[in-house]
């Protein structure tokens, strides 16, 4: 029997391979420069270990060479330092899985596992003194379960051999090489972001990092970058006291445009960031010192020291508990940065008055811009956003006037006679009130903005050549060319400029052929406007619906003659419109025009010289109440004509809105 079958335990075997498969380093921009981290922290240690607490500063010497190949692609990296070497309590513990030697330090045990995680090998060269002799380690370090230390080699060293350890970490792996960043000042900035705890501290390692071209101290970069300011601390029941260390940050070092963020660290090494834009509202660089920064928090605290995870780029702590140290992180930032954020609740307020000037129906939600502001998320700040909060607010009152209305409808005949329910009753008016009146606001000003979009279509078209605008342009503003009522929306024209009752016809056409509509027709002349049907408000008792047409003319114009009369024109329309069915898009009949079918007939254009002679002729020269315009009767067709002029439209509109406006405070 063997002498390990006679003993009465076993040793577990080891499994490198398996054991670095393991670890939650996955190719990424994140993690490829994990191992590096590792190394330089390592290196601290060993520098803090040979010179002592008091001293280590200033005889601090690492250095992180950059390699290249000859398309300045990094592939490998070079750490020397000068600390305490692979002495041979160092090297049992590089030996040994999950070492706890450094464990009072934050150390895991687990770095130089990362190392063969994502480079191919390791080389290591370490000089370290014992007692009062040198010694020289020289080995590769390789992921083979049986071989992983290769080519060891261990001398004496002569008493003036200087103290120094090399790690090379030769060529990324396939999966790494594609994430590590090419430009070397970007390497640059994630390790100064990485030890930025330790280098605004009161004790700074000097590390210089530098390809063969390039040379940059960490601590000259941070000094010339990073401005600390202040440090808060704040407290969680359960999880204890936390630190953050207030930074701006100059947006040279700044890998993603103006990010405001957080950093949450363990044992003065960051271990996860946490943007704060939304939270804050900012997203823009703050100016500070005439530099364009942007805010770092470094959140700290004994839970977060305790629950990094080995490969230090989480924590192991519940969801819950780190969702509450964000929130109290983010809301020390919003202390620290409130003169921005209340810069950012003046413009949203503006905003606010802005959204709610455009569209009326929010007013009654709003009593103080600003305070809405205040109460809207930070990251609200666009008139869109502002616009969709808005509408929440108003869905939820409508939503709440309904409920309560259902409340109050089921009440029995015992209480609706107490005070109680009369009360409700007239809160309930008062909002539903004011909900109806916002309406009218939003609805009455876009016809305002109408009318003063039509007004301004009847000025210069070119000022310079003095051109007015065609009459398409006019067209428009009352009803969209070449669609009729099948092809849009209800509502979407503006017919209420001439007459507020043209708004309820049903079925009408726009610039469309005649044929288009009365398909037993062939007529392919286009009335600008034509009105069928379904319209209560212009039908009389016993006699057919009437048809409306409308013709405009472009302003300012004069000469009407031959086959450009305009009275002439909508004769002819009438003509061949009459003894024809009327049937919409899909082909379903609408009306038939008859022999005694009434037509309303409106000419719209500016009455210049040769339009009255035009109408005198035609014994349409009856003038309007008012002097809008001009009427008469074509007894023979069956058609009234209505003659108006545009600005008499644009004052007719205003003066029929106009206690709208006043009422509502529309200007």
């Amino acid at each position: 029997m063997s002498d390990s079958q006679s003993s009465n335990f076993l040793k577990l075997q080891e499994d490198l391979e398996g054991r670095i498969a393991k670890l939650a380093i996955k190719p990424s921009h994140a993690h490829a420069l994990i191992p590096v981290f590792g190394a330089i922290m390592n290196s601290i240690h060993s520098v803090q270990d040979r010179f002592g607490e008091d001293n280590w500063e200033e005889n601090c010497d690492i250095e992180v060479q950059v390699l290249q190949d000859e398309n300045r692609d990094t592939h490998s990296f070079k750490i020397i330092d000068n600390g305490i070497g692979l002495t041979e309590q160092n090297f049992q513990s590089f030996r040994t899985y999950d070492s706890r030697l450094k464990s009072s330090r934050g150390g895991k045990g687990v770095g130089r596992l990362t190392w063969l995680k994502v480079f191919e090998e390791v080389d290591v060269s370490s000089v370290y003194a014992e007692g009062s002799k040198n010694f020289r380690r020289n080995f590769k370090f390789v992921l083979d379960n049986s071989k992983a230390i290769q080519n060891y080699e261990a001398s004496n060293e002569s008493d003036q051999a200087e103290q120094k350890t090399y790690i090379i970490l030769r060529n990324l792996k396939n999966g790494y090489q594609n994430y590590c960043h090419k430009r070397f000042s970007t390497i640059v900035n994630r390790i100064a972001a990485h030890f930025l705890p330790f280098l605004i501290g009161p004790k700074k390692p000097q590390i210089v990092v530098r390809t063969c071209t390039e040379s940059v101290n960490l601590v000259d970069t941070v000094t010339n970058n990073i401005y600390p300011l202040e440090s808060k601390s704040f407290h969680i029941d359960q999880l204890g006291e936390f630190n953050v260390e207030h930074l701006y940050v100059d947006k040279s070092l700044i890998e993603s445009r103006s990010e405001h963020k957080v950093y949450f660290t363990a044992h003065n090494r960051i271990v996860k960031e946490h943007g704060i834009n939304n939270q804050t509202g900012l997203e823009g660089f703050i100016r500070h010192n005439d530099t364009q920064t942007c805010y770092v928090g470094l959140v700290s605290g004994q839970i977060l020291n305790e629950n990094v995870t080995q490969e230090r780029n989480n924590f192991d702590i519940s969801p819950e508990d780190y969702k509450e140290i964000a929130k109290e992180s983010e809301n020390t930032a919003k202390d620290f940065l409130h003169e921005q954020i209340k810069d950012l609740i003046d413009s949203k307020s503006k905003k606010v008055s802005e959204v709610i000037s455009n569209f009326p129906r929010f007013r009654y939600l709003v009593t103080d811009p600003k305070e809405f502001a205040e109460k809207l998320p930070l990251n609200r700040k666009s008139e869109e956003e502002i616009f969709r909060e808005l509408s929440v607010h108003d869905f939820r009152a409508s939503r709440e006037v309904k409920n309560e209305l259902k409340s109050i409808g089921k009440s029995g005949d015992d209480v609706t006679n107490s005070t109680t329910f009369q009360n409700q009753v007239k809160d309930l008016i008062a909002k539903i009130g004011e909900q109806e009146q916002a309406s009218l606001a939003e609805y009455v000003s876009k016809r305002k903005l109408v009318i003063d979009l039509l007004q301004e279509k009847l000025g210069y078209e070119d000022k310079e050549a003095e051109n007015l605008h065609k009459e398409k342009a006019i067209h428009q503003i009352f009803c969209p060319l070449k669609v009729n009522s099948g092809d849009i929306d209800y509502g979407s024209h503006n017919l209420w400029l001439l007459d507020d009752r043209l708004a309820f016809y049903d079925f009408w056409a726009s610039d469309q052929s005649i044929r288009s509509f009365a398909r037993s027709s062939d007529a392919m002349e286009r009335p600008d406007l034509i009105l069928f049907e379904r319209s209560h408000l212009l039908h009389r008792k016993g006699a057919d619906q009437p048809v409306v047409i409308v013709e405009f003319k472009r302003p300012g114009r004069d000469g009407y003659t031959g086959s450009e009369n305009p009275v002439i024109q909508i004769l002819n329309y009438v003509r061949k419109l009459r003894n024809n069915e009327i049937t919409d898009n899909n082909g379903v009949r609408i009306t038939r025009i008859g022999v005694q079918t009434p037509f309303f007939c409106y000419l719209i254009a500016d009455i210049t010289p040769g339009l009255r002679d035009v109408l005198e002729y035609h014994d349409l020269n009856q003038q309007l109440p008012g002097g809008r315009g001009y009427y008469g009767y074509k007894s023979s067709l069956g058609v009234y004509f209505e003659v108006l002029e545009y600005d008499r439209i644009v004052e007719g509109a205003r003066l029929r809105h106009e206690g709208f406006f006043k009422k509502l405070g529309i200007n």
